[in-house]
């Protein structure tokens, strides 16, 4: 009986956890919108057409955490009710259908550590821009074999958590873009402080076989507009610069104002 009442605590702390992962994502889409006000302050047409991009951009990223959602914890706890029925129906548990329990449960936990970390990387929280950038530089140079020097002069842990949050996902974006299309061997990231103009100048570069900026479709297909909407949103600009075989680089511009800094 003392197993029986272990395993229905596991199953509610894991429900507690799948609420609070929701939760996450949620704020997540309240701190989006909040951003996408802030576009009113733009130029009509070229508001509109991040506008539309944002919220595309959520749209797809609210469906695959959907899905997940449904695909793997839902199916997990419809395997969790299966086990507490057959439970029911018998006086004693055997070892096999308390592994087969616990084995479920550590399932669900992982699986929403996984969404919940797709929606809001917390290592950023717990190591600050600075290391997670390093760790997500040497783990992509591990698995890519492209080599990466990152170089940085500001303290970023200054920086408030949208702006980190933004940062990060800049680079996501352009590491990934680099690994699917570039063909590069090796890539540049600089972070330099402008005292002067008080704002954050970051350049990404690699030496890969470059692209055609005049083809808008495939500006749009690689994501630049994404970074082009973020960099909007925290009051910067960002200037691409490639041709074919040449490479490609992305210069940044964010201002360190009250709105992204701690």
């Amino acid at each position: 009986m003392n197993m029986y009442y272990g395993i229905l605590f596991s199953m509610l702390s894991f429900a507690i956890i799948a609420g609070g992962s929701i939760l996450v994502f949620v704020l997540y889409q309240k701190r989006l919108l909040k951003k996408q006000e802030e576009f009113y302050l733009l130029d009509a047409r070229y508001k509109k057409d991040l506008i539309i991009n944002t919220i595309q951009s959520a749209e797809v990223e609210r469906m695959r955490i959907a899905k997940d959602i449904h695909d793997e914890i839902g199916s997990i706890f419809s395997s969790l009710s299966l086990a507490v029925n057959q439970i029911k129906k018998e006086d004693h548990l055997s070892k096999e259908q308390v592994q087969i329990s616990k084995s479920l449960i550590q399932t669900g936990i992982n699986s929403i550590r996984r969404i919940s970390h797709a929606i809001v990387p917390f290592e950023l929280e717990l190591l600050g821009l600075q290391q997670t950038l390093d760790n997500h530089f040497n783990s992509i140079s591990s698995l890519s074999g492209i080599t990466i020097n990152f170089e940085n002069e500001y303290k970023l842990d200054l920086l408030n958590n949208d702006t980190a949050l933004a940062i990060y996902r800049i680079m996501q974006e352009l590491l990934s873009n680099c690994i699917k299309y570039a063909q590069a061997k090796k890539i540049t990231v600089w972070i330099k402080h402008n005292k002067d103009k008080k704002c954050l100048n970051i350049t990404y570069r690699d030496d890969g076989i470059g692209l055609d900026m005049k083809n808008k479709n495939l500006q749009k297909g690689i994501g630049l507009k994404n970074i082009e909407s973020r960099i909007i949103a925290l009051e910067g600009a960002v200037n691409f610069n490639s041709e074919p075989a040449k490479g490609f680089e992305c210069e940044l511009m964010i201002p360190l104002n009250k709105n992204n800094i701690k």
